[in-house]
């Protein structure tokens, strides 16, 4: 009888530990979805951390590698060494302990969006989506408008080939362009290596391309400003 009691109890020990590094079984679309290589940013996306996200068992979740960029960037990622999906499929990245130090959401199709109190937004999106071509001044001369969508233009302006020889060059705002953008009083604008930075009495607005023609204002909002050509 003893002998039993022991082999049971060792049999129980083996299926336990057995548990505890096996990946688990079945993995949801979300989760699916997530496993391949990312890039985690800030919202100015002057700030990056690629990341590649494993389906294979890790303590705590599932193994994750974070590029020695990510430290520096972020230096609260130092301590995350697996990922996990919590309640309604957001994203966590896990510490040894299994605290979450960021959480993202899904916010539109391949598009994850997660804040930590005190450090702002941050981004994540697929490398090969996150890897754009670096644009030249000479692709972007000509006429462009502002738009809050495809149908409500709200100015028109030239970012032309006039420049002061240090990589910025002038903006010729044309007649009818709402109160918004006059009064922040479109001077100049130049390229920031893949975002483009237009300047005017009010300070700066950063852009980053979605493509060729169309530009999207950083940090995303509910109401977005968009530049198409």
């Amino acid at each position: 009888m003893i002998r039993l009691v022991i082999c049971t109890s060792l049999m129980l020990l083996g299926i336990g530990g057995a548990r505890a590094h096996t990946p688990p079984a079945q993995l949801s679309e979300a989760a699916k979805s997530v496993i391949g290589s990312w890039e985690i940013s800030n919202a100015e996306r002057d700030k990056r951390c690629p990341v590649i996200f494993s389906s294979d068992a890790a303590a705590g979740g599932m193994k994750l590698e974070l590029d020695p960029a990510c430290m520096t960037a972020f230096p609260p990622f130092k301590d995350v060494v697996a990922w996990g999906m919590g309640a309604r499929d957001a994203l966590r990245l896990l510490d040894t302990k299994g605290a979450t130090i960021l959480e993202l959401s899904e916010v539109e199709s391949g598009i994850w969006e997660g804040e930590r109190r005190g450090e702002g937004l941050f981004f994540m999106q697929s490398q090969a989506a996150a890897t754009v071509p670096i644009r030249t001044a000479k692709e972007m001369f000509g006429d462009w408008q502002f738009l809050r969508e495809a149908d409500m233009p709200l100015c028109k302006f030239t970012l032309s080939n006039a420049g002061d020889g240090q990589d910025k060059y002038k903006i010729v705002v044309k007649p009818g362009c709402v109160a918004e953008i006059a009064n922040f009083g479109l001077t100049t604008w130049q390229l920031d290596r893949d975002q483009l930075v237009i300047t005017g009495r009010g300070g700066a607005w950063r852009f980053v391309e979605s493509d060729l023609t169309l530009w999207e204002r950083i940090p995303p909002s509910t109401n977005p400003l968009l530049m198409m050509k």
